[in-house]
């Protein structure tokens, strides 16, 4: 197997100097009013202990915090030492404002510069865009500005709202609400969508939506909520017996209802209603799309999955695979909160609470980012042993390594090229070591 890289951008090194530049780390500190002027706080070396400072699955406090920074900080010439009060009273709002400035900054960094392109069957699109939510809980000190969705005994909800791209394999956008928010008022239909394909889940489901993305240019694949009726108007898949039973016009479940229950079906269906956001002069929406429809012996129910991908390029089960690549979402949110110990900790501020989530969401692009590197330098009998849910419990193992080669690489005096090295062999090692056989369907349809 050959390790060697493709060309010296991919080293470790210069992925730090490319991603964790001191000159920008200070430039989001100033223009968000964090840093007015430098005293005792460094926000790079913060941002440092932050994002690599915390080991897996530990759960640390701000004292903990506080001692690591002091510890790198504190070997710098231009910044004195600060006491842990002082240090506590910086965790405001203000942080929270240069953290969310850095996120965005390593999210436009990633999407831009990624090496991935989308392969198989959807490599004539663009992008594949999932969007789903997850919650976040917290202390009950912050259910006014965080009210949980059941009950107001129950410890607040923030909800964090994202959107993963195929192609940057990392957020591409996301937004925080308290839990009570409804995803649908969330959803991201903007820019440029033509070629852009959509996977939701239920709770994103809107025929309105559906037809806006048609209407641009983009593809989407969703499931088909229960309370919906679109109407039949053609039977796709040829059999007799269901030429028997359709009727134009009837309703999808009554239809469903009275074909055998062992088979997978096509039609196009009619869906219709209104733009429910609008309140005067409704938008009516009257679209015709594909509707495939899969029976599940084992629950005995019919999964049924409405699309705009031509019928020509994508067959049924090839709907079915698409729909079944949203669950990457769910697993970004796994590794977020299993690997990076995101919500564990009841915090009870919000600046606090925002800080910490933001922290998490940083490391998460930044180790998406060099996961990106990293495989794309192996051989292609490789890459498909690498897979990033892997990757995310060796990157989180190997955090403090990280921050006492970034120790060394600013204040040592000798070179730490062969650290560099040896971590970047560690973390193919471990990955590599873990591999248990199976096919990562994160990687099914995206190629480095």
């Amino acid at each position: 197997m050959n390790h060697q890289q493709k060309d010296d951008n991919n080293s470790l090194r210069n992925w730090q100097e490319k991603l964790l530049p001191p000159e920008v780390i200070m430039e989001k500190a100033r223009s968000n009013g964090f840093i007015k002027r430098m005293r005792k706080l460094d926000p790079t070396y913060l941002l440092y202990v932050l994002i690599f400072g915390i080991s897996s699955h530990c759960k640390p406090t701000l004292e903990e915090i506080h001692r690591d920074y002091q510890d790198l900080g504190g070997k710098s010439a231009g910044t004195k030492e600060i006491r842990y009060q002082s240090f506590h009273n910086r965790f405001d709002s203000n942080m929270a404002l240069f953290l969310r400035a850095m996120l965005d900054h390593y999210i436009n960094i990633t999407f831009a510069d990624s090496p991935a392109r989308l392969k198989g069957p959807v490599g004539i699109l663009k992008d594949i865009l999932i969007q789903d939510s997850s919650i976040v809980r917290l202390s009950k000190k912050l259910a006014e500005e965080f009210p949980p969705a059941r009950s107001r005994s129950e410890a607040a909800g923030l909800k964090i709202h994202a959107v993963y791209s195929a192609v940057s394999h990392s957020l591409k956008s996301f937004e925080i609400t308290d839990e009570k928010t409804h995803d649908y008022k969330k959803i991201r239909i903007d820019g440029n969508i033509k070629d852009v394909l959509f996977l939701f889940d239920l709770g994103y489901y809107s025929h309105y939506v559906l037809a806006n993305i048609n209407e641009r240019g983009g593809f989407f694949v969703s499931r088909v909520k229960n309370s919906a009726k679109p109407k039949l108007k053609e039977i796709v898949s040829e059999s007799k017996i269901f030429d028997s039973i359709f009727e134009k016009g009837m309703n999808l479940g009554d239809f469903l209802e009275k074909v055998p229950k062992s088979d997978e079906i096509e039609l196009i269906c009619t869906f219709t209603g209104r733009d429910k956001e609008k309140t005067m002069g409704q938008k009516k929406i009257n679209a015709d799309f594909r509707v495939v429809c899969f029976w599940d012996e084992n629950d005995k129910i019919w999964h049924n999955y409405v699309t705009n991908l031509p019928g020509d390029a994508y067959k049924k089960d090839e709907i079915y695979q698409l729909y079944r690549y949203r669950w990457i979402i769910e697993l970004l949110f796994k590794e977020m909160k299993s690997d990076y110990d995101l919500g564990k900790f009841l915090l009870a501020r919000e600046p606090l609470a925002l800080i910490h989530v933001y922290s998490m969401l940083i490391r998460l692009v930044l180790s998406r980012n060099l996961y990106k590197k990293m495989v794309a330098s192996l051989d292609e009998d490789e890459k498909p042993r690498y897979g990033p849910l892997l990757w995310s419990k060796v990157f989180a193992e190997k955090a403090h390594e990280f921050l006492s080669i970034i120790d060394q690489s600013i204040f040592g005096k000798e070179s730490v090229g062969e650290r560099w090295k040896k971590l970047e062999d560690s973390l193919r090692r471990l990955a590599c070591s873990r591999h248990k056989g199976y096919d990562r369907i994160s990687l099914k349809y995206v190629g480095f």
